[in-house]
């Protein structure tokens, strides 16, 4: 294989704060969800979905992305954070995960709990619920790649290979995709790690940040790239134990210099579809980059600022909002 047969640039969210708030992307704070989703999908074809990492999908969510989105549109859906390592808002646990942790589990300082903490029947029913608020998705061959972004306390090691491996027999036929977030896996052991990923048939989920190398290697027939921007300052105040806010860690607009690079970059990719979100949620830095990449690439989209100005508000009727992330 030469290079991709198909490229899909995208957002890292669709709903992120800034975007709506600050930005200049979409024509109106106050559109609903309906509009807004159905404008994001008249100038990209792919997005990755970021809120089922905080809570698990609903099947009714996945519905109305379904039917708001044009025919060939993908997504990308990142995992449930008890599903990557990560901690888990306690608020946000209904009964049945909750009746699977010791009644003195402890919570940090956030509210959050550590999903070590958690009975071992935790992930086998969260893999189930979200298999289930996912179907819709996955029916309508809408679901480009669930990506499973590793805590960055997760380090390499034979339970962290062997849980790996297991994704595919969870998840059975869905293209799943792994981003590594510890040095121990990236650059330390990269040639063991990805070729865990090839035995498995998982995809190489690469970044582009200031914390990791850029490895443009794939491993299956789907790649992703992160782009998290290069605000180098950002990261080292997390480092630093600062907790900078989202917007600060990930505050970067790329130049077009270093689009056309990176768009240079996933040409050059050897797996039939790439993906390329862009997650320097900042304003609209994600969609202005996005844009640009699309062009470079040569896909024909809109100009923004055009269609802004012959946008009008859809007529009132009773909205069919997305639910709110539910309570699990």
């Amino acid at each position: 294989m030469i290079g991709p047969a198909e490229i899909r640039i995208g957002c890292a969210s669709w709903l992120d704060r800034s975007l709506i708030e600050e930005g200049d992307f979409y024509p109106s704070k106050s559109m609903d969800a309906e509009s807004r989703l159905r404008w994001y999908g008249e100038f990209f074809d792919f997005v990755e979905v970021d809120s089922t990492y905080y809570a698990l999908p609903s099947e009714r969510n996945a519905l109305l992305w379904n039917e708001r989105t044009p025919p060939s549109f993908l997504f990308g859906v990142k995992a449930w954070a008890l599903m990557t390592g990560h901690r888990v808002k306690a608020e946000r646990l209904g009964r049945e995960f909750r009746e699977l942790l010791p009644k003195d589990a402890a919570l940090n300082a956030r509210g959050e709990i550590d999903a070590k903490l958690f009975a071992p029947q935790a992930l086998e029913l969260a893999f189930t619920r979200f298999k289930e608020g996912l179907q819709p998705l996955a029916q309508s061959g809408k679901l480009g790649y669930v990506l499973f972004q590793l805590a960055p306390w997760v380090h390499y090691g034979k339970e962290a290979m062997d849980y790996l491996s297991s994704l595919p027999e969870r998840l059975p036929g869905w293209p799943l995709a792994v981003e590594f977030r510890h040095r121990s896996w990236m650059p330390d052991r990269a040639e063991e790690a990805l070729r865990n990923l090839r035995e498995h048939g998982l995809a190489h989920a690469a970044v582009d940040a200031p914390w990791a190398p850029r490895l443009m290697e794939s491993t299956a027939g789907t790649f992703v790239l992160r782009c998290h921007g290069r605000n180098v300052e950002g990261w080292r105040a997390q480092l630093e134990g600062k907790e900078p806010s989202v917007c600060e860690k990930y505050d970067y607009l790329y130049s077009e210099e270093q689009v056309q690079e990176i768009v240079a970059a996933l040409r050059r990719v050897k797996a039939a579809r790439v993906f390329a979100a862009f997650n320097n949620n900042n304003r609209d830095y994600p969609a202005v980059n996005g844009l640009q990449a699309r062009r470079i690439l040569g896909d024909k989209v809109p100009d923004p600022a055009e269609r802004r100005l012959a946008w009008r508000p859809a007529p009132r009727r009773k909205p069919r909002q997305e639910e709110q992330p539910r309570l699990l």
